[in-house]
């Protein structure tokens, strides 16, 4: 046998071994990381003083006024219905410094801009509702210009037409956190209808919110059934769109909150606009809260909905 090859390529290796090592040490040693010098660390140092000082001019001019739940004298939620088919009012309600709830009907022509300008500004995080077209008592309502846009869920469909007609909605308003019914005093009032539909909400983790535009609603009881979290609204603030009238309800709406979370709703329009901008930092200033309706459901407001 011949054992001179394996003796000669183990030597080798062993060779090459020993100036890979050699190599190794006497290699130079990497550079070592220069010491911040003392006036980079003074430059840091100012920078981050002149953040901290603009964040804070920021929320003393612009951020939210809010006030955390267990030290507020009351709970609000205040929900703008009709989001998506005007900017003006929008706009502006959007600019207030309390995290209203935004409710976007699928069809509206601003409906997607809407949206945008509502998740736009991480600071300011606003909740958004998908505000579902629903049948109404007075069918002739649903032809009017406005509501002509809008595919309604129809007392009549099938409970697999009425699921798919509200998948079309939410994909509309894909941000939606929950919903609420746009009218719908025919519809919410069908046990039915309203069990056909919490299915899909709860298995898309979604809440509702009944806008109880009939006083025979059924939606709260579905939900329940389904284990959907809901509540139910509590005050119209423009039922009456006088400003008078509208300064009234708020009152009432902040006399309610005092003694359990109160849900509000209302639409864009001027009178609401001036409303809430005159009002909301006073009640703020009264200890009066507003927040958004899943913090409402998350203390328990779901506990507290008024039959």
């Amino acid at each position: 046998m011949d054992v001179a090859a394996p003796r000669w390529a183990h030597a080798t290796l062993v060779a090459w071994w020993v100036v890979a090592a050699a190599l190794f040490w006497l290699a130079p040693a990497p550079p070592v990381a220069p010491l911040a010098r003392t006036e980079d660390e003074a430059i840091f140092q100012r920078q981050l003083d002149e953040t901290v000082a603009r964040t804070r001019r920021w929320q003393d001019s612009r951020g939210d006024l809010t006030i955390p739940w267990h030290e507020a004298r009351g709970h609000l939620a205040i929900v703008i219905d009709d989001i998506g088919r005007e900017l003006h009012h929008f706009d502006q309600l959007l600019a207030l410094r309390f995290p209203l709830t935004f409710s976007v009907v699928p069809g509206g022509i601003y409906a997607v801009g809407a949206q945008l300008r509502l998740r736009a500004d991480r600071r300011r995080p606003r909740e958004i509702l998908l505000h579902l077209p629903c049948e109404p008592v007075d069918l002739a309502v649903m032809q009017t210009e406005l509501e002509a846009r809008e595919q309604f869920l129809r007392l009549g469909a099938s409970a697999d037409e009425l699921r798919a007609a509200l998948r079309a909605a939410l994909e509309r308003v894909p941000v939606a956190v929950g919903v609420n019914n746009h009218m719908g005093s025919r519809l919410t009032a069908d046990r039915t209808a309203m069990d056909a539909l919490m299915p899909e909400l709860r298995q898309r983790g979604l809440f509702f919110l009944d806008s109880r535009t009939t006083p025979h609603s059924q939606a709260l009881a579905a939900a329940a059934a389904a284990g959907v979290p809901a509540l139910g609204r509590d005050v119209f603030l423009d039922h009456d769109p006088r400003p008078d009238a509208i300064l009234a309800q708020l009152h009432a709406a902040a006399v309610r909150a005092r003694e359990a979370p109160t849900v509000v709703i209302a639409h864009p329009s001027q009178e609401v606009v001036e409303a809430l901008r005159a009002e909301l930092p006073r009640l703020w200033a009264d200890g009066i809260g507003v927040y958004p309706l899943r913090e409402i459901l998350a203390r328990g407001g779901v506990d507290k909905v008024r039959e």
